[in-house]
C-alpha cells in the first residue's frame, strides 16, 4: 500500500486550518495548538495577494474572519495585515491577523509537517506556484510538505516549477460547486499528482482498492470530525485524515 510521506508511519492526521475546532481557522494560534499538542501535520490555505506575497487565508474574501469586504487577490499586504481575523472565533483570540506563510514556515520549520492548498481561481499562472515552491525551498522544508489544491491547473503550474520534487494532490468532491470535469478525482489526469484528496464520504473499499492499491494514489480524507468516522477509513486503509478537531483520532495513530 503506497503511504503519503515514506518516513512516517500511516495514518497521518493534518489540522485543517489549524486546530480549527479550538482556535481561529488558519491564524498561528490555530498552527501553535496543533504544534503543541504534537499534532502531525497542519493544512493551511494560501493565496498570492496584490502586492505578491503569499498570506494564509482559506477565501478568496475577507469577508467571513475579518468582517470587512475585500477581494484578497486584489488587496495589498498592508491592507491585509491591518485586518484582525480572531475576534470571529471569541474574545480570547482577539488581535490575531492573518499570517505570511513564510510566517508560518519560519516559526515551525521541519517540527511539523504541511499541507499547503494553493487557493487560484482560473487557469491563468499567478504566480502562486512559483512563489508557494520558493518558499518551501527556502525554509528545506521539501520533506515535510504536501500541496494540494482544488484547481488542477494550480497543481500542474507547481509540478512544472518544482519538477514534482514534493507530494501534490487534487482535492475533490461532489459538491455542486466543484465543476462536474473535476469531480471523482478526474483532476488528476490535468494535474499530474502523486495523491488524492477525497471528500471522506467518497471513500470505500471500492475507491481504495481502484486509487490506491491499483493506481498507487496516497488518499488523504478530509473533513472528518467524528470518531467512528476516522476509524472507518484508517480501517479501509486511508493514508491519512485532515480534521478540525485532529486529537479526537490520538489514540487510532500513532503521532511522533
Amino acid at each position: 500500500m503506497k503511504t503519503l510521506f515514506a518516513h512516517a508511519d500511516r495514518p497521518l492526521v493534518f489540522g485543517h486550518r489549524g486546530y480549527a475546532s479550538r482556535a481561529p481557522e488558519n491564524t498561528m494560534a490555530a498552527f501553535k495548538l496543533c504544534a503543541e499538542r504534537g499534532i502531525f501535520g497542519i493544512e493551511l490555505d494560501v493565496h498570492r495577494c496584490a502586492t505578491g506575497e503569499i498570506v494564509v487565508i482559506h477565501d478568496h474574501t475577507v469577508d467571513r474572519v475579518a468582517g470587512v469586504s475585500g477581494h484578497v487577490e486584489e488587496m495589498s499586504l498592508g491592507a491585509l495585515r491591518e485586518l484582525e481575523v480572531g475576534s470571529h472565533a471569541g474574545s480570547a483570540f482577539t488581535g490575531e491577523r492573518i499570517p505570511l506563510l513564510q510566517e508560518v514556515l519560519e516559526t515551525f520549520g521541519d517540527s511539523i509537517h504541511y499541507d499547503i492548498e494553493l487557493k487560484m481561481e482560473g487557469t491563468q499562472n499567478t504566480g502562486l506556484a512559483e512563489s508557494t515552491w520558493e518558499l518551501i525551498q527556502q525554509y528545506h522544508l521539501e520533506h515535510v510538505s504536501l500541496v494540494s489544491s482544488f484547481n488542477p491547473f494550480a497543481i500542474r503550474q507547481f509540478n512544472r516549477v518544482s519538477k514534482k520534487a514534493v507530494p501534490t494532490a487534487v482535492i475533490y468532491s461532489e459538491a455542486e460547486e466543484v465543476p462536474a470535469p473535476l469531480r471523482h478525482g478526474w483532476g488528476r489526469h490535468i494535474a499530474r499528482c502523486s495523491v488524492l484528496k477525497p471528500d471522506y464520504q467518497l471513500v470505500t473499499e471500492k475507491s481504495v482498492r481502484k486509487f490506491n492499491l491499483r493506481l498507487g494514489y496516497p488518499l488523504l480524507a478530509w473533513t472528518v470530525d467524528d470518531y467512528a468516522e476516522g476509524k472507518r477509513l484508517i480501517e479501509l486503509g486511508v493514508s491519512g485524515l485532515v480534521s478540525n478537531d485532529p486529537g479526537l483520532f490520538s489514540d487510532l495513530i500513532g503521532q511522533r
